[in-house]
């Protein structure tokens, strides 16, 4: 259908891109002028309150505080933190940087310490200013408060230990202090000349999951970004020339590659989204909430990961029907096919990473008969795929191995990080994606899991020493090893730890867990992110089990603690 096939595992896409080759901010100007009243953006707080912005207010608060950072010294090249939850403000706030020709970098709010911002900040370099979500009960100025010394009547910096930073700018009032200099305050509608800004320019610093406990960052240019949102519209059957009025669900926060609003900024359509799915505690709130807003809305496509479609679909009141939807976040399970006709018209399953981008996917329609039972897919435009066995060689067409990534525009590495980058990067421009796939006789790419340990669960990649970090602060753990148990409810990966404690501690299962809440800053607005970190099951050990070199042996102590799980 569009690719080369040869008989090892390699595939090549021949599908050309129908991408525009423009900038995002371009993009914006063109649909800020032509449909002004259009809806751009509409949030949902849990709550149920409604929030939107059309593109002719989003287009004008973008340019002028495009020119207000200018005034205050940002300039082409720099970078501007920006960190919170899907709002329209959110999406003001990186449209102005971008009109700036700065770049945005990118951040949650995952620990109260505001250590892991301080240590993104810092390796990107060049941090000018940080614009916030002040956050439910202003949680995140309290992060903010923990970064930098600052004047709460300018925004001025005046100690950090982020070089070069010397604005902090709330993207919206800051509750506990309304004197305290906003996005809209530094608004300036003068004859500021803005830069010229082209295709090739940086856009955005992104984290990815962070495979070796910390996540490593990757920068993307406005075509990458023009690019990704071009392949959604060919899995969801929207033709970017005249699909001007689609109507797009997609909760997953603005910061991930995979919930960036590329897709509504190419077709010039109406994104839905929810502020944060986090600030609701279970799959089935979240699903609940999620069935509200559509049927309101009543959106032609969407998509979602893999637990929180499963958990949708299978709902007897779920009522609403869509053009098309795109799976993805992990390897899909057949059952997902299970909504055809039904839920969808047209079904894709979709492969992805922050550093390579939109790699592989294939649309499933409900006209289209359909024998296979495993969800395959193609290499998408600008994709070359192989898999490789542990000789370094391809390996047979229907053999297992880890696959390689090579794409146009090319992943170039790690944001300075030329050791990191080393590792999953060869000379050939060749992306270790650390992901067990094969493909099998049809030509289409199955996704296994993955080669290490990194765990799958909503959507995010995560490492067990990311939480394993946390646990490790607890004064009465000795050690910990984080593993995973599948939930077969959901297809997902459920966080699993194995604890000795000091000599006579008398911890309990309980109170670690609300230790490791109170760690990650787990507030009303982020309920949801304890199914993420906080481990479901805590295992008690006199001693964990070893490798020959000394090491904990992750794998024997998820043997060990199953039939206590």
């Amino acid at each position: 259908e569009q690719m080369d096939m040869d008989i090892g595992s390699y595939l090549r896409s021949e599908r050309i891109s129908t991408a525009p080759y423009t900038t995002l901010t371009k993009l914006l100007e063109k649909w800020g002028t032509i449909q002004p009243d259009r809806e751009a953006i509409v949030c949902y707080s849990h709550d149920g309150t409604r929030t939107s912005i059309t593109y002719g207010k989003f287009y004008n608060d973008a340019v002028k505080l495009a020119k207000g950072l200018i005034c205050i010294g940002v300039k082409g090249g720099d970078y501007v933190g920006i960190g919170g939850n899907n709002t329209p403000e959110w999406m003001v706030g990186t449209y102005g940087v971008l009109f700036a020709k700065a770049c945005p970098v990118y951040f949650p709010f995952h620990d109260k310490s505001g250590d892991g911002i301080k240590r993104t900040l810092t390796k990107v370099g060049g941090c000018k200013a940080i614009l916030f979500d002040p956050g439910l009960g202003d949680s995140h100025w309290e992060v903010m408060q923990r970064i930098a010394q600052v004047d709460q009547n300018t925004g001025g910096v005046l100690q950090s230990d982020i070089p070069a930073l010397k604005w902090l700018i709330a993207l919206s009032p800051i509750g506990s202090h309304e004197g305290f200099p906003t996005i809209a305050s530094i608004f300036c509608d003068d004859n500021t000349e803005l830069p010229e800004i082209d295709p090739e320019d940086k856009a955005a610093v992104l984290q990815t999951s962070g495979s070796t406990g910390f996540p490593k960052v990757v920068e993307k240019t406005h075509y990458e970004f023009v690019k990704y949102g071009e392949d959604y519209a060919f899995l969801l059957d929207v033709d970017i020339k005249k699909d001007s009025g689609t109507i797009y669900y997609n909760d997953r926060p603005f910061f991930w590659q995979g919930g960036y609003p590329g897709f509504v900024m190419v077709v010039g359509g109406t994104r839905v989204t929810q502020k944060t799915t986090l600030a609701l505690s279970s799959y089935s709130e979240i699903v609940q909430f999620t069935k509200t807003i559509i049927h309101k809305e009543k959106p032609d496509c969407g998509f979602f990961v893999v637990p929180f479609y499963l958990e949708m679909t299978g709902s007897e009141d779920f009522l609403w029907k869509f053009r098309s939807v795109i799976v993805s976040g992990q390897p899909i399970p057949p059952i997902c096919f299970e909504g055809k006709g039904k839920v969808y018209d047209a079904f894709s399953a979709l492969y992805g990473s922050t550093e390579a981008g939109m790699i592989a996917g294939k649309i499933y329609r409900s006209s289209e008969p359909r024998g296979d039972e495993i969800i395959g897919m193609l290499p998408l435009a600008g994709m070359e795929l192989k898999v490789v066995g542990k000789d370094g060689f391809v390996v047979p067409r229907g053999s297992k191995g880890e696959l390689y990534i090579r794409s146009s525009p090319q992943f170039k590495g790690y944001l300075n990080d030329p050791e990191k980058t080393a590792i999953v990067l060869d000379s050939s421009g060749w992306y270790k994606a650390d992901d067990f796939c094969k493909i099998n006789s049809a030509g289409h790419l199955e996704v296994l899991g993955r080669v290490s340990d990194v765990m799958q669960i909503s959507g995010n990649k995560i490492t067990p020493s990311f939480i394993e970090a946390y646990v490790k602060r607890h004064p009465d753990v000795m050690e910990v090893v984080v593993f995973a148990i599948k939930d077969q409810s959901h297809a997902d990966d459920v966080p699993c730890a194995a604890v000795v404690r000091v000599d006579g501690s008398t911890l309990t299962e309980e109170s670690l867990r609300e230790f490791i809440k109170r760690e990650l800053n787990i507030t009303e607005d982020a309920k949801f992110t304890e199914n993420v970190y906080v481990p479901r099951h805590i295992v008690f050990l006199n001693d964990l089990p070893r490798t020959s070199t000394g090491k904990s042996d992750r794998k024997a102590v998820k043997n060990m603690c199953l039939p206590k799980t």
